[in-house]
């Protein structure tokens, strides 16, 4: 959470690091929610909730479901099994796991320190495998086949369907094999020795996911669109839900009877095979048919494109909830008990913990994130848990101890601008020290400044970076004291270079034009009150510019004003003040024509400047809101304003009834004439020349007779709106 304040008596203090940190004790006044209250000061960068931390990266850390950064489980390598991607993992009961890769389709057995290949079906994919006995079940895609690997550890094609794709396997409690295939969606079912027959063609794309309860029952997920099934001793299928989502990517039983259903919506860019950058956004508290109550936000900027996978729990009678939502790709869940179940994840390597409470909603802790795009497949054993890996192909080992190195990377601060920082300061206990570095590219490079090590001083502690625009902070926990090391939040000061305010547009309203002020539709405007001292009082996110423009009443015309208005901001949200100055066009000295203007509008009585053109320049000052060192100004210059107070002059010649009118204007065109007689109704003139466009114009009319001469009153008006009216010579 950042809160931004300024004013003039602490800001010019703030020359150096040391006074940045000697104010972190005197100004802050901080909330239970990490909200900074102050009269003013340099802004504050907090990171303090499980939704903050999750923007950053953590190595052998866990971020419980309080917000903090603990140290995590220990993980070890198990195997590097040399390829891209790792999509199937199975642990036999002696605790042999049997892993399956991705381009090079291989099936690996690892037993103690020993790992070797059983099977080689490249090019291809093993993204399914099974145990039945001493048999190992694998499958290939695509040219979809399953193979069998026997105890003996020869292996033959055991299966060889029509369609390409094969997802997902399971053995039930009778020994045979079931197999999720597509493209298009079926369910096959093959008995030991080789028999098979389709259980059931869905409406879908593929079937990706199979799974049975403690019971026995047979469940299988599908893709586009994404249904669970459940099948009855008869083969009958039952559509238990259908999500709203594009595929079920994973079905694990719980103890009591019930299931866990890991289900996902790419929204146009799956997470598969590459790497993908994101967000992780969770959602906990109890749910019920998809809805979920409170959402943690783990990104300011990523765009997950419409990504997001829930698990829902489904109990034993089929009705289900949906417990936990999260924009991260769910590859795979392990029930852990009835109530707690850990979910793997991509693109960012995570393992998460959802624990249901027993007083209604979930507790989620990120368990630990391993070094790895996805973690594809998870397999406990009551000891540890193992997982496989894509982007590269890993088996890793998750167990209980804590790790040996704990490190935590936050995620990069962007000041908006060249910054001075000031202190860190953080809370916890235990062993942990906190390094900084800046730069000015958004993604750290070798152009930044090396890890500094922060440095003890009263009142905080500095950090020791030169300015930069970017900023990002390392914590590293060491275990093994008396206190185990927590890090609960951590608040980084800084100053931005001030930024210029800009005068983007100047309108310059028709001549005469001015509008009537309305009430003021500020809810916050005070009569009477100073605005310096209103914008004080405004709350924090306040955009103190917001109502800098009236509002403009009803139009209206008065002769010998000029109505100028602008628009202005200002990068850093600074209270502006504007300063009016005008020229004559030709002449190179300004001279003022208003100072510490508040409104973006100014009406110039024009009638204090001797005819002519000028121009007018207006200023915008953040001095409102800064100390004179740091003041900054923009400035932008209207178009010409014609200044024209002066009416046209009338000449009238006659001879007989013919009755020529000569107007001339000093400064501006003539608009029109018209003429009466004796006071009735105005006629138009005709120019001569057949249009007014000139300062100099003649029209001509004709009378009725030469005695209408002296009826005659003619009247001319400039296109400044200037009027004068004139009477034939010896009237």
């Amino acid at each position: 959470m950042t809160i931004r304040t300024r004013a003039s008596r602490f800001t010019h203090a703030i020359s150096s690091t040391a006074s940045i940190a000697g104010r972190l004790a005197t100004l802050a006044v901080f909330t239970a929610g990490g909200m900074l209250l102050s009269a003013d000061g340099p802004i504050f960068w907090t990171v303090a909730s499980q939704a903050e931390f999750l923007k950053g990266t953590p190595e052998g850390v866990s971020i419980d479901a309080a917000g903090r950064l603990i140290v995590g489980p220990q993980t070890t390598a198990v195997a590097d099994l040399a390829a891209p991607q790792a999509w199937s993992l199975v642990r036999a009961a002696d605790g042999t796991w049997y892993a399956g890769t991705g381009g090079d389709g291989r099936v690996v057995r690892g037993r103690g320190d020993q790992v070797e290949t059983l099977l080689d079906v490249e090019p291809s994919a093993i993204h399914a495998l099974a145990l039945s006995g001493g048999r190992v079940f694998a499958a290939s895609s695509p040219q979809g086949r399953v193979h069998v690997i026997e105890p003996d550890g020869t292996s033959r094609v055991f299966f060889d369907p029509e369609e390409p794709f094969i997802w997902a396997l399971e053995t039930d409690q009778q020994g045979r094999l079931w197999v999720g295939a597509g493209h298009p969606a079926v369910i096959y079912r093959v008995d030991p020795d080789g028999t098979s027959h389709a259980v059931y063609r869905p409406n879908a794309r593929h079937v990706v996911s199979l799974g049975m309860d403690n019971t026995g029952r047979m469940f299988a997920g599908t893709e586009t669109p994404a249904r669970l099934y459940r099948f009855d001793d008869t083969d009958r299928p039952f559509a238990v839900f259908e999500p709203g989502l594009t595929e079920l990517r994973a079905i694990r039983p719980a103890p009591d009877g019930a299931v866990y259903v890991a289900a996902l919506t790419t929204g146009g860019t799956a997470d598969s095979e590459s790497s993908v950058t994101g967000s992780v956004t969770i959602t906990v508290g109890g749910t019920t048919t998809g809805t979920s109550s409170t959402t943690f936000s783990g990104s300011d900027s990523a765009d997950t494109s419409g990504r997001r996978s829930v698990v829902y729990h489904v109990a034993a009678d089929g009705t289900w909830d949906a417990v936990w939502e999260t924009t991260d790709v769910i590859y795979d869940l392990a029930v852990v008990s009835d109530t707690r179940f850990l979910a793997a994840t991509g693109p960012e390597g995570r393992v998460y913990s959802v624990t249901t409470l027993a007083e209604g909603g979930n507790a989620v802790s990120l368990v630990n994130t391993l070094d790895a795009k996805q973690i594809t497949r998870l397999a406990r054993d009551g000891i540890r848990t193992l997982a496989v890996t894509a982007n590269p192909g890993r088996v890793v080992a998750i167990g209980s101890a804590p790790a040996s190195a704990s490190s935590y990377m936050s995620a990069v601060r962007d000041a908006k601008a060249q910054a001075q920082w000031g202190a860190i300061r953080w809370d916890g206990a235990g062993s942990i020290s906190i390094d900084t570095r800046v730069g000015n590219t958004d993604t750290p490079d070798d152009s930044w400044s090396p890890w500094t090590p922060t440095i003890p001083q009263s009142g905080g502690r500095a950090v020791g970076n030169p300015s930069a625009r970017f900023l990002q902070w390392r914590a590293t926990l060491t275990a093994g004291g008396a206190t185990s090391p927590v890090l609960t939040s951590v608040t980084v000061a800084y100053l931005p270079r001030n930024l210029r305010p800009v005068v983007s547009e100047i309108t310059v309203h028709p001549a005469g034009v001015v509008f009537q002020r309305p009430f003021s539709s500020d809810e916050g405007a005070i009569a009477g009150l100073d605005d310096a001292v209103a914008d004080s009082r405004r709350p924090p996110g306040a955009d103190p510019n917001a109502s800098s423009a009236p509002t403009l009443g009803r139009r209206m015309f008065q002769r010998g004003l000029q109505t100028l208005a602008w628009q202005a901001n200002d990068s850093d949200s600074d209270r502006l003040q504007y300063a009016l100055d005008y020229r004559s066009e030709g002449d190179s000295t300004w001279r003022p024509l208003r100072r510490r203007l508040n409104d973006a509008l100014f009406v110039w009585d024009t009638t204090s400047v001797p005819d002519g053109r000028y121009l007018v320049r207006v200023t915008a000052s953040d001095v409102l809101s800064n100390t004179p060192d740091r003041v900054r100004t923009g400035s932008r210059e209207s178009s010409a304003i014609d200044v024209d107070n002066a009416p046209p002059v009338i000449t009238i010649t006659a001879a007989g009834t013919r009755v020529t009118i000569r107007v001339t204007d000093a400064h501006s065109g003539v608009s029109r004439v018209d003429y009466s007689l004796d006071g009735q109704e105005w006629q138009t003139a005709a120019a001569a020349d057949g249009l007014a466009d000139s300062r100099e114009e003649q029209f001509e009319i004709t009378l009725e007779t030469a005695a209408d001469l002296a009826r005659l009153v003619v009247r001319a008006t400039d296109v400044m709106q200037n009027v004068t009216s004139a009477v034939a010579a010896g009237r």
